[in-house]
C-alpha cells in the first residue's frame, strides 16, 4: 500500500515541468532584458524596452531525485521502484534529509526600462508561484524495512508549502566608473493565496502489539475555505470545504492590492577587472509575506495507538471487504487526532537566491561565463554551477550554449538564442536538458529513458527594444578578432 502511494508522488517530482523561475542561463544574455532579474547590477544593452504583457514566462524545477533512481537492473533484469525487488536502501543514502522538490513560476505583466546616461531605471509587475515539498527520509525507510518491532521512524522534516503572489518591482542600476557597477530592486508583494504546514513532532514507533503515533503540527492557509467546528471545538478533514465564489469575488482576489502584504529586494553588482575580465555577485527575493486574509490554522497534538483492525471469525470465511476495512483504518485515524481551528495571521519568506559569477571575453562576439547559484527554501539549500559559451555572430543574434552541474554530479545542458527582428525581441533560454539517455526493458517492452533528468529552467518571451546596440562599448575596439 505505502509503494503504491508514494510512487504517484515520485513520478510528479520528476515530470512536473509546469512551474518554476528564471532560467540560469540567462544571467550573461546581456542582449535579453530579463537578465537583469538575475543580477539588478546588469543593465540591459537595449536604451528602452517594453515587455509585450504576457509573454515573458519564466519556469524553474528542482528536484534530488534522477530518473536513473527510479530504475535498478538485478541479474540482467530492470525493475522499477513499485517492484518488490527494487532495493530502497541505494536510494536512501542519497535522500539523507528527505527527497526535495522546488518548483517557481513567474508570468511578466508589466515590464519596461529606460537609460538615463549612466543609469537604468525598470518597473516589472510579476505573478508568481512558489511551491515546495520534501518527503522525509523515513518514509523510504518503511518501504524498505517496514516497521519491526521497537523501530522507530521520525517524519518531521515533512513539509509543503505553496503561496501565489504579485510582485510589483522598481529597479536602479548605476555604473559609478569604468570599473564597478551596483544595482537594486525594491519589490512590493501582494498575497493572492498560501498554504504551508509547521512540524513540531511526528514520529512512529512500533511494538509487537500497536504502532504508536505521535504528531504536533500545525497547517496554515490563505485561501477561500470553510471551517465546520464539532460541538466540542475540534474540527475534522470532512469539514474543510472550498467558498463558492463568484466571478467578481474571482477577480478582484487575484489583483494586486493591500492584503496580504510583502517586502523583498534584490542587489547586485559587477566588476570590470580589465578589458576582458569581469566579475559579478547578487541576492535576488529576499523577503517576506504577511498573509492577513482568509486565514485558516489547522493545530493537531495528540497520540495514537494503532492496534490493527478486527476482523471477525465469520467475517473471514464470508468474505471481507477490505475497502471498507481501509476505510476504517482512515475514519479511526481522522477522529484520534483532534484538531483545533483558528484564524491566526503567519508570515512566509520569499525564495532567497545567490548568484557569483565570472566573465571573460576573448572576442568581441564571443563569452565565456560560469556562475553559482545557491537557493535557501524550506530548510533545504540548493546549489547550482552554471557554465556557458555566448556567442554573437550578428548585433541582431546571441546564441548561447553551456552545462549544468549539481553537487549530487548530475550534468545537464543549457541552450538559448534571442533574436531581434526590427524592434521585436524573441528569446528562449533553457537549462537542465538531459544529456544521457538509456534503454531499458521492463516486461518485455523497450523504452528510453532521460537517465539524469533531474532539474529543468525554461525562459520565454518577446520584447520591443529601442536601440538594441545600446551605447558603444568602446573597450571592445581594442580586441582582435
Amino acid at each position: 500500500m505505502m509503494k503504491k502511494l508514494i510512487v504517484p508522488i515520485l513520478i510528479a517530482m520528476l515530470s512536473a515541468r509546469v512551474s518554476a523561475q528564471t532560467s540560469l542561463s540567462l544571467y550573461y544574455m546581456e542582449s535579453v532584458p530579463q537578465s537583469s532579474a538575475l543580477n539588478p547590477a546588469r543593465a540591459p544593452r537595449g536604451n528602452v524596452f517594453v515587455g509585450l504583457h504576457g509573454t515573458n514566462i519564466s519556469m524553474r524545477t528542482e528536484t534530488n531525485i534522477k530518473m536513473s533512481q527510479l530504475f535498478q537492473k538485478t541479474d540482467g533484469q530492470w525493475h522499477f521502484i513499485t517492484e518488490r525487488e527494487f532495493d530502497y536502501k541505494k536510494i536512501n543514502r542519497r535522500f539523507k534529509k528527505g527527497a526535495r522538490l522546488n518548483e517557481q513560476l513567474s508570468i511578466g505583466l508589466i515590464n519596461f526600462g529606460w537609460r538615463k546616461g549612466d543609469s537604468y531605471l525598470t518597473f516589472d509587475l510579476n505573478t508568481r508561484i512558489e511551491a515546495g515539498a520534501t518527503l522525509p527520509s523515513g518514509l523510504f525507510k518503511i518501504l524498505d524495512n517496514g516497521m519491526p518491532d521497537g523501530s522507530r521512524r521520525n517524519f518531521k522534516s515533512l513539509r509543503v508549502c505553496t503561496q501565489a503572489y504579485h510582485e510589483l518591482a522598481f529597479g536602479y542600476s548605476l555604473k559609478l566608473d569604468k570599473q564597478l557597477s551596483v544595482g537594486a530592486k525594491i519589490k512590493y508583494l501582494s498575497g493572492i493565496a498560501a498554504a504551508r504546514t509547521r512540524i513540531k513532532k511526528f514520529e512512529a514507533t512500533s511494538s509487537l502489539d500497536a504502532l504508536n503515533i505521535n504528531v504536533n503540527g500545525k497547517f496554515d492557509m490563505s485561501l477561500p475555505v470553510q471551517i465546520s467546528p464539532k460541538d466540542d471545538g475540534t474540527v475534522s478533514i470532512d469539514s474543510i470545504e472550498m467558498k463558492d465564489l463568484a466571478t467578481g469575488e474571482i477577480i478582484a482576489r487575484s489583483l494586486p492590492g493591500f492584503h496580504n502584504p510583502g517586502v523583498a529586494a534584490d542587489i547586485g553588482a559587477e566588476y570590470k577587472i580589465d578589458e576582458r575580465f569581469k566579475v559579478s555577485g547578487s541576492i535576488t527575493d529576499l523577503g517576506l509575506i504577511v498573509w492577513t486574509k482568509d486565514l485558516n490554522n489547522i493545530k493537531v497534538k495528540n497520540s495514537y495507538r494503532y492496534s490493527g483492525v478486527n476482523i471477525e471469525f465469520d467475517e473471514f470465511f464470508d468474505g471481507i471487504e477490505f475497502a471498507d476495512k481501509f476505510d476504517e483504518i482512515g475514519d479511526t485515524l481522522k477522529n484520534s487526532f483532534a484538531a483545533h481551528a483558528s484564524n491566526k495571521m503567519f508570515v512566509t519568506g520569499t525564495r532567497p537566491n545567490l548568484y557569483i559569477g565570472g566573465e571573460y571575453t576573448p572576442f568581441r562576439f564571443m563569452t565565456v561565463g560560469v556562475v553559482s547559484r545557491t537557493t535557501f527554501w524550506l530548510h533545504n539549500m540548493t546549489q547550482n554551477f552554471n557554465f556557458t559559451l555566448n556567442m554573437k555572430p550578428f548585433t541582431y543574434v546571441s546564441v548561447m550554449n553551456g552545462f549544468n552541474i549539481d553537487l549530487k554530479g548530475c550534468l545537464t545542458a543549457d541552450f538559448g538564442f534571442s533574436v531581434n527582428m526590427g524592434v521585436v525581441q524573441y528569446y528562449f533560454m533553457a537549462n537542465g536538458l538531459p544529456i544521457f539517455y538509456r534503454h531499458i526493458t521492463i516486461d518485455g517492452e523497450k523504452t528510453i529513458v532521460p537517465y539524469n533528468l533531474c532539474d529543468l529552467g525554461i525562459s520565454t518571451g518577446f520584447n520591443i527594444i529601442i536601440g538594441a546596440k545600446g551605447p558603444k562599448i568602446k573597450s571592445l575596439s581594442k580586441f582582435r578578432s
